[in-house]
C-alpha cells in the first residue's frame, strides 16, 4: 500500500463518499471513493491532481441542479468559494495549515449554529409540524440563527482566506470584531457570498424584533425594519432569499470536505 496508515485513510475517503451520497450527490460520491485505489497501490498517479479538479468539477454540477430554485447562485458561489480557497492555499503555501489552525475557533462556532438549524429543519419538515403559521416562525427563527450564528462566521473565515497571507494573518480577536458590514466594506459588494446583504440583514432585524408578519391564507410575508419594508412578497420569496444563505455555507462546507482528498493522498500525516 501507498502508505503505512493507508486502510485508515481508505476508511476516511469511504466515510466521504458516504456523506456525499447520502446527501444527493452520487456522482461525487462514486468519483471520491474511486482514490481509495491510489491508496491501494504503491505510487501517486501522474494525473492525480487532474482527477481531484474533476471531482470539484463534477459537484459543482451537482449542487447546481440540486433543487430547481437557486440554481444560478449555487453555481456561482461555489465557484467562488473553491477559488478563493484555492487561491489562499497557493498564496500562504506551506503556512497554509497553521494558518487555518488559529481561526479554528470560527469553524467551531459554525459547526455549533449549523446542529441547532439542522435540528430545526429535521422537525419542521417532518409531520409532527402541520400548522402554517408555527413552521413560518420555526423558519424565521431558523434564519435568524444563520444570519447570527452561522453566516457571519463563515463570512469571517471567507475575509481572512481572502486577505491572508505570509506575514499578514488577521487575527482571532479582530476577525471576531468584525461584522459581515464591515467585510463588505473591505472587501466591496461584487462577492457573490454578499448578494443582497442589505435586504437579508433587514429581514433578520424583522425576525429579531417582531415585525415580520405572514398571511397564512395567501401565503404572504412582510418584514419591517425601521425605515425599510420588504412590502408584500410571496412565501417562497423569502425561503429562497434564505436558500441563498444556506447554499452559502453549504458550498463551503463541501468545497474543504472535497480538499480532504488531497491531504489524504498526498500528506505525510493528514490526521495530525
Amino acid at each position: 500500500m501507498l502508505y503505512s496508515d493507508s486502510k485508515r485513510r481508505i476508511v476516511e475517503i469511504t466515510k466521504l463518499s458516504n456523506l456525499f451520497k447520502q446527501n444527493g450527490y452520487p456522482n461525487t460520491a462514486k468519483n471520491v471513493y474511486s482514490f481509495t485505489k491510489i491508496l491501494k497501490g504503491n505510487k501517486i498517479p501522474s494525473d492525480f491532481l487532474k482527477r481531484l479538479d474533476l471531482v470539484f468539477k463534477i459537484f459543482h454540477t451537482e449542487f447546481e441542479k440540486n433543487v430547481p430554485v437557486g440554481q444560478r447562485y449555487r453555481k456561482d458561489v461555489f465557484e467562488e468559494i473553491a477559488d478563493t480557497t484555492l487561491t489562499a492555499i497557493t498564496r500562504l503555501r506551506k503556512d497554509y495549515p497553521q494558518a487555518l489552525m488559529s481561526i479554528f475557533p470560527l469553524f467551531q462556532a459554525l459547526n455549533k449554529g449549523t446542529k441547532i438549524t439542522s435540528q430545526i429543519g429535521d422537525f419542521t419538515y417532518s409531520n409532527s409540524c402541520q400548522n402554517k403559521t408555527i413552521k413560518f416562525h420555526l423558519h424565521c427563527y431558523t434564519y435568524l440563527i444563520i444570519v447570527e450564528a452561522i453566516f457571519d462566521e463563515l463570512a469571517r473565515i471567507l475575509y481572512f482566506l481572502t486577505v491572508a497571507s505570509p506575514g499578514n494573518l488577521p487575527s482571532l480577536s479582530d476577525l471576531k470584531n468584525m461584522t459581515v458590514d464591515d467585510i463588505r466594506n473591505a472587501l466591496g459588494s461584487s462577492f457573490v457570498f454578499l448578494n443582497k446583504w442589505d435586504d437579508k440583514r433587514h429581514i433578520r432585524n424583522a425576525i429579531g424584533h417582531a415585525t415580520a408578519s405572514y398571511d397564512p391564507i395567501k401565503d404572504e410575508v412582510r418584514f419591517r425594519d425601521r425605515s425599510w419594508d420588504s412590502g408584500t412578497i410571496s412565501l417562497q420569496e423569502f425561503y429562497k432569499m434564505a436558500l441563498e444563505l444556506e447554499d452559502t455555507v453549504w458550498a463551503f462546507f463541501y468545497d474543504f470536505l472535497l480538499l480532504k482528498i488531497h491531504d489524504f493522498i498526498l500528506s505525510k500525516n493528514p490526521f495530525q
